[in-house]
């Protein structure tokens, strides 16, 4: 069992500077996040937990978030695309049959191949080899709705669980790893907190603290980690974290806005993550 474990959410890019302005901050106040024994990410909070694992110092990754030295991902998500999601995700209020509905959304996206998620994931990675450190990536079987955090010992190849995280229908078609059709983990969870349920202490920093729909909230998931004796303790955005953000969550010109507030809402947290994190 290892014992301490970071868990980043995602959410899109203001979620991404979020996170990494958050993790800044709390190392500012004594609380370095970066000794973590694994780091587990879903979807955009993936890329985060690599950049970590593989050696990145949160101030470096907040300052380049605040000068906007980094080109960052742009997508076009449609207002069809939003309408076909949230039809499959507002469809039931059964966790599992909303994963299927999300399943059948992502296996018709088939006017775009694998290896073009490849290239657009993988050119975002400051790595495309497995790190020394432990790191655990969230997605979900578009199949079978079942979750799994690929890892370095799941047989398959960084870029490949990357884009399997990433995968979000109806933008990306599912990623091809062994048996299963693997989509964004976060049609499951924004964090998957539930997941890391083998660690003793667990910090989870979530923008979006719950997905459209059935899927469980992350503060339901932290307390399910508690009730089973874990040391957790949740980060969410505060109101005016939220405004940073703004409406579109892949809007680049909100980026240092939502740094910014990830930085400053560090203090409030640092003795709450302290006590999680020193105990």
């Amino acid at each position: 069992m290892a014992d301490t474990a970071l868990v980043l959410g995602g959410g899109g890019l203001t979620a991404y500077a979020w996170q990494v302005g958050m993790l800044a901050g709390l190392a500012e106040a004594g609380v370095d996040l970066t000794g973590a024994d694994l780091f587990a990410g879903t979807s955009g909070g993936a890329l985060t937990a690599l950049e970590l694992a593989a050696g990145a110092a949160p101030a470096d990754l907040y300052a380049v978030q605040l000068n906007g030295e980094r080109a960052m991902l742009q997508v076009h998500f449609t207002f069809g695309m939003t309408v076909k999601y949230l039809w499959a995700a507002l469809g039931s209020r059964d966790p599992e049959t909303a994963l299927r509905r999300m399943g059948r959304l992502a296996l018709a996206v088939r006017d775009v191949p694998e290896t073009e998620v490849f290239d657009a994931i993988g050119s975002q990675l400051p790595v495309h080899t497995w790190p020394d450190r432990p790191l655990r990536l969230f997605a979900v079987d578009a199949l079978t709705g079942k979750p799994t955090g690929f890892s370095a010992d799941s047989g398959t190849d960084l870029v490949r669980a990357m884009s399997a995280t990433c995968a979000l229908p109806p933008l990306f078609p599912p990623i091809t790893i062994g048996e299963g059709r693997w989509m964004d983990g976060g049609v499951r969870s924004t964090t998957n907190a539930d997941l890391v349920n083998d660690c003793r202490r667990v910090i989870a920093l979530a923008p979006i603290p719950k997905a459209p729909g059935a899927s469980p909230s992350t503060a339901d998931q932290v307390a399910s980690l508690v009730a089973d004796g874990v040391r957790a303790a949740l980060l969410v955005p505060d109101r005016a974290a939220r405004r940073a953000f703004g409406r579109n969550p892949l809007d680049a010109s909100r980026i240092p806005g939502a740094a910014r507030a990830g930085h400053r809402q560090a203090a409030a947290y640092a003795e709450q993550v302290r006590a999680v994190w020193h105990s």
